[in-house]
């Protein structure tokens, strides 16, 4: 039987291979959209196997910000900050390929660092 976290994990896993293909077609929006829904699914798949609340973007920093908490890793934060920038950029375009070329980066290091918590 499939762990309640699993949809949550796979689709971050899609959202961050179709992130990069976005970005070498030169689809800014789509690819700074798609980092973000990585990290979104990746954090909502922490949430669950601690039953938290993550149906809210509000809830999605809550979670992020409970774990630093925990842990006491401020990084997370920042690294949550940068898939954060990548959603408003969707919306703005405001960053360059260079910028999003790093903060995907960044989320990429924000999904292998979120993954010890499922």
């Amino acid at each position: 039987m499939a762990t309640p976290t699993l949809p949550y994990i796979e689709q971050s896993q899609v959202f961050m291979r179709q992130a990069q293909e976005e970005l070498q077609k030169g689809d800014l929006r789509q690819a700074s959209e798609k980092g973000w829904g990585a990290a979104a699914q990746m954090i909502k798949a922490v949430a669950e196997s601690r039953r938290w609340p993550h149906s809210e973007h509000r809830l999605l920093l809550g979670t992020v910000g409970r774990l630093v908490e925990e842990t006491r890793d401020k990084e997370l934060m920042m690294l949550f900050d940068s898939a954060s920038e990548l959603h408003r950029a969707f919306y703005e375009g405001h960053i360059g390929i260079l910028g999003v070329d790093m903060r995907l980066r960044l989320v990429e290091t924000l999904l292998e660092r979120l993954r010890r918590f499922v």
